[in-house]
């Protein structure tokens, strides 16, 4: 088995946080994925989004946000943000 060096194990986790253009369709089985933290997948902005919230829905922070979704501290606020936002425009 062939192994990698620390950058290139760098630059693989960083080609697959990249946000996918959006098609208009919802991976639910990506999105679980992420929210779950399984394993790096790359995602569109709704499946980012929909992670997002089952994240906070089991009870996370935004510190799990960002790093399960790869994503900024400011990046997991905003997302947060959003669906606190939705929520209420539900409620």
């Amino acid at each position: 088995m062939a192994q990698t060096t620390p950058a290139a194990d760098a630059a693989s986790r960083r080609a697959s946080c990249r946000v996918l253009a959006d098609d208009g369709i919802i991976d639910p089985i990506a999105v679980e994925i992420a929210a779950r933290g399984i394993r790096v997948v790359a995602l569109t902005a709704p499946e980012r989004q929909a992670a997002a919230a089952r994240i906070l829905a089991r009870g996370g922070t935004l510190a799990l946000i960002s790093r399960r979704l790869r994503v900024s501290g400011s990046t997991a606020a905003k997302l947060a943000g959003r669906c606190l936002h939705a929520q209420a425009a539900t409620s």
